[in-house]
This record gives C-alpha cells, structure tokens and sequence, in this order.
C-alpha cells in the first residue's frame, strides 16, 4: 500500500506540532512495507523545523516498518540538512 502526505506550504516552530501528529496518525494508519511518500511540493516556507517534522516522522515509520520516500525537496531543505549534517539520513 502507498499512501502520500503533504506538508503544508509553511513548517515552522508554531505548527510543527500539529503537522506531526497529522503525519503520525497517517503512519499510524498504515501496515508494515507499506510506503508513504511525504511530499513536499507545497513547502516553500520552513526552518529547521522542517527537517525535525522529517526525522520524527522517518522514526515513527521505522518502528511500525513502514518505508518513508521524499518527494520534491526544496533545494534550501536539502542545503539545511547538509548544514546540519543530516543529508545522509533525511534525503536518504
């Protein structure tokens, strides 16, 4: 099963909260080797934040074995976790 979850066009430290808890109850919905895409189209407004929405919810899939993909990361998303050196386990 492959289901898709859409961050939002702002991820900041006042809705960061609320956008996990939407993604987790997505994930908490699915069944192990099931894939969910985040996606990330419509973000166009983030700080770190962004990546914390990104690693929390990439753990909470680990734990139920649920496989998480990444599409259309924003160049400055990619550019933060390299600053952050957290490229290898965010855009992986």
């Amino acid at each position: 099963m492959s289901t898709s979850y859409q961050l939002p066009l702002v991820v900041s430290h006042e809705n960061v909260e609320e956008i996990l808890a939407a993604g987790v109850k997505v994930i908490e919905q699915l069944s192990a080797g099931s894939v969910l895409t985040i996606d990330c189209q419509l973000l166009k407004t983030f700080d770190s934040s962004a990546l914390s929405v990104i690693l929390s919810l990439k753990r909470v899939a680990s734990k139920r074995g649920v496989i998480i993909q990444l599409n259309a990361i924003p160049e400055k998303l990619a550019s933060l976790a390299k600053v952050y050196d957290l490229a290898d386990i965010v855009l992986s």
